[in-house]
């Protein structure tokens, strides 16, 4: 009903009256619907009769169904740009126009421009996972949300923290190491990484904490780059950027342009959900060509994370939440 009421305001407007209402099957809701403004009744009169089912475009220039009107509003409501929106639109017209309902063809479009990106193959060597970003963006508890996806796929896993230079963040960590059960260790630059992932070779995987820097550090940057290098040579290392969908797109892509230097495997989209608009920063990550892996919606370690899909690319941009 809520579903049938949205697309009758899409025709009608607020003003729309239900003048009946009958069931059909599978749960569905049919709705006779009129527009009882009679301004708007006047000017319809005056007017060369759309299509039933259709809305005239602000141009005047052609009509779309009020399904297609609903997927408008919908992307546009996750914050993505108009010309983003006509690029999903022109295939959902193609496949709506063989019986696909608009919703269920902008859900398939979406997949499709969202290329889930490949996992790294595992070999039985040690392999570090690095998350950079800047601050506040949630990097210490992703990583705590990967290790509990790790440890649940069988994966034997140890944690490693740079950031010694945030106050409380090795405690952070270490609380939990504690929860999961899982080793520490504390390091000092990348000669004591490169230490470390000597001593935790018997692990799958080394998950391994940085400190946030501002993307204007860029000296900081650079040396965080050159300590992880290190690191690399001796094991198999992948690097994610942590973004925050909050953030103004002016803030990802000073990010994006800071941290390309450490060359990211992917990015990690957190705070999914503090904003109804992550679809500003999946289309920032399509423009930039930036794999998204894993997106999270909250801070419980066990549950708010996801790894990226076309079911939850869609429900972002289409729903504004992870269903």
């Amino acid at each position: 009903m809520d579903d049938a009421l949205r697309r009758a305001r899409a025709v009608c407007g607020d003003q729309a009256v239900v003048l009946s209402q009958e069931s059909v099957a599978g749960g569905g809701v049919t709705l006779s619907i009129t527009d009882a403004n009679p301004i708007a009744g006047e000017v319809a009169k005056k007017r060369p009769s759309a299509p039933r089912g259709s809305r005239p475009l602000p141009d005047g220039s052609s009509s779309e169904s009020a399904d297609l009107v609903e997927v408008r509003q919908r992307l546009l409501r996750s914050g993505c740009s108009s010309d983003f929106v006509e690029r999903v639109l022109g295939p959902v017209k193609r496949i709506q126009s063989q019986g696909t309902h608009a919703i269920d063809a902008a859900a398939q479009v979406v997949s499709r421009l969202f290329k889930k990106p490949t996992s790294p193959k595992t070999s039985g060597n040690l392999r570090v996972l690095s998350v950079v970003g800047p601050t506040g963006v949630g990097k210490t508890t992703s990583l705590a949300k990967l290790a509990v996806l790790l440890i649940k796929s069988g994966r034997r896993v140890a944690f490693a923290t740079m950031d010694t230079y945030r106050v409380g963040a090795v405690d952070q960590l270490r609380a939990y190491a504690e929860v999961l059960q899982v080793p520490l260790y504390v390091t000092h630059g990348g000669d004591e990484l490169a230490r470390t992932v000597d001593a935790a070779g018997d692990f799958d995987v080394l998950l391994v904490d940085t400190a946030g820097r501002s993307p204007v550090d860029t000296e900081n940057i650079t040396l965080l780059a050159r300590d992880l290098e290190r690191a690399g040579k001796h094991a198999i290392l992948d690097t994610y950027i942590v973004l925050s969908a909050a953030s103004g797109m002016d803030a990802l892509e000073r990010a994006r342009s800071a941290y390309s230097v450490l060359n990211p495997r992917s990015a990690i989209l957190t705070k999914v959900d503090e904003t109804q608009e992550s679809g500003a920063a999946l289309e920032f990550f399509l423009r930039n060509g930036i794999d998204t892996s894993f997106l999270c919606d909250g801070q419980d370690v066990h549950n708010n994370i996801h790894r990226a899909s076309a079911s939850c690319f869609a429900d972002l941009l289409l729903m504004g939440h992870i269903s």
